[in-house]
């Protein structure tokens, strides 16, 4: 049933003004049957049909359409975290991978970390991140990176033992969200607002490194970049 709903939902995307319309027009037909049930009077030329049946199978369907448009609805809230994930690529990933293979390194292998909450982005957590990578007997160093297509960049790269040197990148442009979010959560009344942060940071999340995702096959980079969580297990 869900591969269902999702599978609907897609459809619904790819033909929002369809979808949308349909809608409308499911909603004002429900209406008019009802007046004349109401009303206990046949429909002109339909005056065989059960109005009661008629109504119930209307109304499943306009109620079906209308709850996928408020799905619709809900997806776009999550478009912030797509126009990051635009600039990031387009302002970071591919100038960088671009740079490294200008640069003589054939396959380089740049790992974006992925935290399960966007405050993990700060200073302060990221400090602690590469204490433990430290820890973990990886060695740490930041390079300048000159870009052709945009301004130096610092890098940092991590190697253990003698395996291969990957770069690393914190991408805390997620940080931006944050006031979105305090903004969507108090805007919402009657809803407890920590819930609401926890549950929309984690689709924004989903959301940047699905699109991140999406671009990087687009440009040709992805099999440059791949993700790491908290685990830290990066070869």
């Amino acid at each position: 049933m869900k591969k269902f709903q999702n599978y609907l939902l897609d459809l619904a995307i790819n033909n929002i003004k369809i979808f949308t319309y349909l809608s409308y027009f499911l909603n004002i037909i429900a209406a008019i049957i009802i007046v004349f049930w109401l009303l206990k009077k046949a429909i002109p030329k339909f005056e065989n049909i059960d109005l009661e049946a008629l109504v119930t199978i209307v109304s499943f369907f306009a109620v079906t359409l209308n709850q996928l448009n408020r799905k619709l609805f809900e997806r776009t809230e999550y478009s912030p975290a797509d126009v990051l994930a635009l600039g990031y690529v387009n302002n970071f990933l591919l100038p960088v991978i671009t740079q490294l293979k200008e640069d003589g390194i054939k396959n380089p292998s740049l790992c974006i970390y992925r935290p399960d909450k966007i405050n993990e982005l700060e200073a302060s957590n990221i400090d602690v991140i590469k204490a433990e990578l430290t820890n973990k007997k990886y060695s740490l160093q930041e390079i300048k990176l000159n870009l052709k297509q945009a301004r130096a960049r610092d890098i940092l790269t991590i190697q253990k033992n003698n395996s291969k040197q990957i770069y690393f990148d914190f991408p805390n442009t997620l940080l931006s969200l944050i006031n979105y979010i305090d903004y969507k959560a108090e805007s919402k009344a009657n809803t407890s607002t920590e819930n609401i942060k926890a549950e929309l940071g984690i689709n924004l999340i989903s959301e940047f490194y699905k699109k991140v995702e999406e671009l990087a096959r687009e440009k040709r980079i992805f099999k440059n970049i791949k993700f790491c969580s908290a685990d830290l297990n990066l070869f």
